[in-house]
């Protein structure tokens, strides 16, 4: 069998969500690259230059964990890939990434505005905290360097003017990651349309953080910075 065949399920669930990124706006014309660790040294990434929403399986590419081809392959890899690669050195734990541009999300960062609220009881427990990458110019050793100690705690992160970074233990996880993040800034939005951005308490939070086990989650690793003034209120209780 050749390798073209060989993880067929994970190439279409990998081209499965650069439609659904695509048909959600997360990314638009040739932008965002997805990729899955197949192995200790083996990556499944999308090519260079191409539209996610249009991508065929076998138009995926296999790189090692350095981003360079395996024999065969008649596409490039994403530009971005070192990015990638970067995160999977740090994470051994992680298996999927995806990047995407999703408009809110970015948005926050445009206009300078945080997104690292606790606001969603969801998004607490499943994103924790969420940072943002400082600027990097795209393509670049730029990127790497700023996501490579961010991605060392969370799973999710936006980066400044630029986009989002979800990690996951596959392809979905990574994607559902992705998903909660643009909804939660899509929410923010709405409250600062509102008047303003009501997070909860202090108390609220911590509760949170006791009962992720019940939903097979574990306690986020930046539990700490959630609990912050910046993060929560603090003063008052229930």
């Amino acid at each position: 069998m050749g390798k073209t065949d060989t993880h067929q399920e994970q190439r279409e669930s990998l081209v499965e969500v650069g439609k659904l990124c695509y048909e959600r706006r997360y990314i638009c014309g040739t932008e965002g690259n997805f990729s899955i660790r197949l192995g200790e040294n083996l990556l499944l990434t999308t090519p260079a230059s191409t539209c996610k929403g249009r991508l065929k399986p076998d138009e995926l590419v296999l790189t090692d964990l350095e981003g360079k081809p395996i024999e065969g392959q008649t596409h490039r890899p994403s530009t971005e890939l070192a990015m990638h690669i970067t995160a999977y050195q740090k994470r051994p734990d992680i298996k999927a990434i995806v990047h995407a541009h999703p408009t809110v999300a970015v948005g926050f960062t445009v206009a300078g505005q945080s997104l690292a609220k606790c606001v969603l009881p969801e998004v607490v427990c499943t994103l924790g905290f969420i940072p943002v990458a400082p600027y990097a110019t795209p393509s670049t050793n730029e990127v790497s360097e700023s996501i490579s100690e961010l991605v060392t705690k969370y799973d999710a992160l936006v980066m400044d003017h630029h986009g989002a970074l979800a990690l996951g233990k596959d392809i979905w996880d990574a994607y559902y990651k992705l998903e909660t993040l643009e909804h939660h800034a899509e929410t923010m939005l709405v409250a600062h349309l509102l008047g303003g951005v009501k997070t909860l308490r202090k108390p609220q939070v911590e509760k949170l953080l006791d009962i992720v086990g019940v939903y097979g989650l574990q306690k986020p690793a930046s539990a700490e910075a959630l609990l912050s003034p910046d993060a929560c209120t603090v003063d008052g209780d229930n």
